[in-house]
């Protein structure tokens, strides 16, 4: 506090030019103005001060030599005072942080006190001035204790010591309030010294001071007794630091009598909060020190502070301190968590007081965790009322650790679930983590241990809403969890259950969908287990987890998922290269399996045909995608190609009766697509053409008859033509393969491309290709087929054909036929009257040459044993010769007598003469001598 500046009689010392005095008096007036300012230059201060030290030493050993002043030297005074003055403003002012300026303030302190004992010499200063000098001195001291600065402190209390004796021997003519206040001084100086000599660890010096101290307690006041209770409680409390705990209980035992000295109501705030501490310290000594009769005085100085003070939060800290020191075999917990609840009551919604609270629930749930935790329980829901979060998330977590750290029940995990469940505010993502992972650990070792029924416990308490931020990586993690426990107790129920209500961020990711999809194989839902392959064939990884789904779906026997799932993969990587999987051996797993499904009769039994048809589309596909760089790896191996080949091939024939056609032309279809891939230099060279060969005719005859039943024209047209292919492709395999082939066989491929040659005549003459016809006719020579050529004369026909090209092919058709063996005078007959029928209306030329060529083949008939059908030559001859007439009324006379006379000709085969003398008659009534008629118009 800053002291007033006194009014002294002036006098003349030759001290005043003493040049020590003159040169501190100078440096103060310049360090006031210093002060008077802001000197926060760091450096700048550190120099001041060891200044200030320098003018310290000189004066006090000045002093100390001469022992003399300038009493009443009013410059000396002012200055010593004002640096005081400011000084302490300063010093409370200053921030606690900044202690280099605190640390000025204080040596500018001793520095002004220095002065004023120069003004104030001993000798000539009255006991008022000696007063004055020793308080300022006191409160200087104390200033450098606490600072540490002891150095300081001692020079100041010499000089204290110094004045405090001679005004001892003034005692006896002073008054009885001077001598009183003597006496108080007296104590406040032991006290100084008492506190000096332990800091500086002189124990045996201030166990001294204290006695001396001690003899003086009746002149003690109440200011007074809080200043050496005060000091001799910051000795017990740094024994205390030391664990010098008996020592400490000693001193702390003494602050307790001094601060009970005067009556309580004569202490200040101050003091009685001091008396408080002191009661505290003293308390956790005799607890530290583990006597049990020190544990007994405690408990009793508890009680004694209980019914003084009631039960306010301090008291009950004190019993719980006494509590937890009881021996753990008397322990009361019960008693513990009383204490514990009462604090929860008058909690003060401080951070402090949230702190205190969870340290002494930690402290009993070392000693006894059911009680613990219930205690906690209540705590939590205290909370709900209350604003701060941050509470409400640590008191959660901490449950979360005394739950973990306790031996796993139902009973434990619910009776959290239970607390939970009355907490409305979701923990924020931190702490839900935080709490998550507590609880993982147990869960984990649970579930290694197979403690199924508590793992999955321990995952529902970890779903629990109020852990909703924990984000949705955990979220998938613990559902996962929650899944491996219901399918390791075989729970299918709970399982659906679980996989029904997955959250949407768990359904992304494989390892979720693998585990729902096992849960759906085990029901036999197929969509749900279908739903789980799409998803997993989303993800990056899905490689292992669709070669999981197929394994599982093999263990099992479901053929259908494991199906979904090789189409899954199929779908990912059959357009893709490089691949991380050997599609070959996928075709052959997924063609395998639904072969199976397709050889039962089923209403799907079409679905998983087609389906098995595809896959060889697949296969075909997929070597036409290879590169045929010779150095670049092919992707499917000889035996892979005979495999696909010859399963395609097998599966056509096995099922041509049963089957719809169009699938077993698809089927062979790939076969021979699989086959142009083989290597030209294969060692079964032969037997694979000879396959292709054979698949070519069965699907050539399967789209002719297509053609023959299809209603809609375009589609017909279409067989007819992809027909022609592939009788193309045989024409081309089968010549050069037919010497290879034993007599036998070779007879039932001639007839085989004998009936694909009628095949494809029918189809060129349907899609109207004329002009192959003849060539058509030509292939088929050597196979020396009447009944392909006599097919193809029907077909030829049925058709609307124009003339020439009718004309043509029929003529060569009728020749190949007339050649051949086999071929008699009826059916000649017959395809020449047709032809002729066909012909005549067309082109009467064609019609000619083929009348003209008909009594040829009449002629040559009837030099042989064979005869031309009479009816058939009666209807030709009947029918040229009316064409005649036709002619001779067209006035056109030359081609009705040419017409006539061939007419006549033909009709004298006829076996009935009188026909053709009919015919002549009838003949030589017409008269084709008028040149002029004949001219006609």
């Amino acid at each position: 506090m800053p002291i007033p500046t006194r009014n002294k009689h002036v006098s003349q010392s030759a001290n005043k030019t003493d040049k020590h005095i003159e040169a501190a008096l100078d440096f103060v007036r310049h360090l006031y103005k210093i002060l008077s300012s802001d000197p926060s230059d760091a450096p700048a201060t550190d120099q001041l001060v060891d200044e200030i030290n320098q003018h310290v030493k000189k004066l006090h050993n000045h002093t100390h030599k001469h022992g003399a002043g300038v009493s009443g030297d009013p410059e000396i005074d002012r200055q010593g005072t004002r640096l005081w003055n400011i000084c302490t403003r300063l010093r409370r002012d200053c921030e606690p942080t900044n202690k280099r300026l605190k640390r000025l303030h204080l040596h500018g302190r001793v520095l002004a006190f220095h002065l004023l004992v120069v003004a104030n010499p001993i000798k000539t200063s009255k006991a008022q001035d000696l007063i004055y000098v020793i308080k300022l001195a006191l409160k200087a001291a104390r200033d450098c204790v606490e600072s540490s600065e002891f150095e300081l402190a001692t020079r100041v209390l010499q000089k204290a010591a110094d004045y405090k004796s001679h005004l001892q021997d003034l005692a006896s003519g002073l008054a009885k309030e001077e001598v009183d206040e003597y006496n108080c001084l007296e104590v406040e100086y032991l006290i100084m010294r008492t506190a000096l000599s332990w800091a500086d660890n002189h124990v045996d010096v201030a166990e001294h001071m204290y006695t001396k101290a001690e003899r003086l307690r009746q002149y003690l006041t109440p200011e007074y007794a809080e200043k050496l209770a005060d000091v001799l409680y910051e000795i017990g409390k740094s024994l205390a630091s030391r664990n010098d705990f008996p020592l400490a209980k000693k001193w702390f035992q003494r602050a307790n009598e001094i601060i009970n000295t005067p009556n309580l109501e004569h202490l200040s705030r101050e003091g009685l909060e001091l008396r408080l501490a002191i009661l505290q310290a003293l308390v956790s000594a005799l607890l530290a020190t583990g006597a049990s009769a020190d544990l007994d005085k405690a408990t009793k100085l508890v009680e004694y502070i209980e019914s003084e003070m009631g039960n306010r939060p301090v008291v009950s800290l004190l019993k719980l301190e006494v509590l937890r020191k009881t021996p753990a075999e008397i322990f009361d917990d019960d008693a513990y968590a009383d204490v514990l609840r009462r604090l929860i009551k008058d909690f003060n919604s401080s951070d402090a007081g949230f702190k205190l609270i969870v340290h002494h629930i930690r402290k009993l749930h070392d000693k006894s965790p059911g009680a613990a935790c219930a205690v906690l329980d209540d705590f939590t829901l205290s909370l709900r009322g209350v604003d701060e979060d941050v509470w409400m998330e640590k008191a959660v977590i901490t449950r979360m650790w005394m739950i973990t750290s306790q031996r796993d029940t139902n009973e434990t995990i619910d009776t959290v679930r239970g607390v939970l469940s009355n907490l409305t505010r979701p923990l924020s993502a931190e702490a839900a983590v935080a709490a998550q992972a507590l609880i993982w650990k147990k869960l984990e070792s649970n579930y290694s241990q197979r403690q199924y029924d508590i793992a999955e416990n321990w995952c529902r308490l970890s779903l629990h809403h109020i852990f909703q931020n924990c984000g949705p990586g955990n979220v998938a993690k613990l559902e996962r969890k929650l899944l491996l426990c219901a399918l390791a107790k075989n729970e299918m129920g709970a399982a659906i259950s679980v996989v029904h209500n997955l959250s949407k961020q768990s359904w992304g990711e494989p390892m979720t969908a693998y585990l729902a999809f096992k849960v759906a194989i085990r029901c036999e839902d197929r969509n749900l287990a279908e739903q789980c392959i799409h998803i997993i064939g989303q993800a990056p990884e899905h490689v292992d987890f669709l070669g999981a789904c197929i394994a599982e779906s093999h263990k099992k026997g479901d053929i259908f998922c494991a199906i979904a799932a090789l189409k899954k993969l199929q779908e990912n990587y059959e357009y893709k290269d490089p691949s991380p999987i050997h599609l070959p051996a996928l075709f052959r797993c997924l063609i395998r399996l639904l072969n199976i499904l397709a050889e039962k009769p089923d209403e799907r039994q079409g679905d998983f045909i087609s389906d098995l048809c595809r896959q060889f589309d697949i296969v075909v596909y997929a070597l036409e995608r290879q590169s045929n760089d010779p150095q670049t790896p092919k992707l499917f191996t000889i035996d892979e190609l005979e495999w696909f080949s010859r399963n395609a091939y097998n599966l056509a024939l096995k099922h041509t009766t049963s089957w719809d056609l169009r699938c077993v032309v698809r089927l062979l279809t790939a076969c021979v697509n699989i086959i142009n891939h083989f290597p030209s230099d294969m060692r079964s060279q032969v037997e694979v053409t000879l396959k292709a060969l054979f698949s070519r005719f069965i699907m050539a005859s399967a789209l002719v008859s297509f053609a023959r039943t299809q209603d809609n024209v375009n589609e017909q047209l279409e067989d007819y033509q992809l027909m022609r292919k592939h009788v193309s492709a045989f024409d081309r395999l089968v010549p050069e393969y037919l010497s290879r082939l034993d007599e036998q066989s070779r007879e039932d491929m001639v007839r085989k491309h004998a009936t694909l040659l009628t095949f494809d005549f029918e189809a060129a003459v349907a899609l109207g290709q004329w002009d192959d016809l003849g060539g058509i006719v030509q292939k088929a020579v050597p196979c020396r087929n009447a009944v392909a050529f006599q097919t193809m004369a029907d077909s030829l026909l049925r058709a609307q054909v124009p003339g020439q090209a009718l004309y043509s092919t029929m003529r060569k058709l009728v020749n190949e036929i007339w050649d051949l063996e086999s071929f008699d005078a009826v059916k000649l007959a017959k395809y020449t009257r047709c032809l002729f029928q066909a012909t005549l209306p067309l082109d009467d030329t064609l019609a000619m040459k083929l009348l003209q060529e008909a009594c040829r083949k009449a002629r040559e008939l009837h030099e042989s044993d064979a005869r031309w059908p009479e009816e058939e030559l009666e209807w030709m001859a009947a029918t040229a010769f009316n064409h005649a007439i036709d002619l001779y009324g067209a006035y056109e006379r030359d081609r009705a007598q040419e017409w006539g006379s061939t007419a006549i000709n033909l009709a004298y085969y006829c076996p009935d003469k009188s026909f053709e003398r009919m015919l002549q008659d009838k003949f030589m009534r017409l008269s084709f001598e008028d040149d002029e008629r004949n001219r006609g118009r």
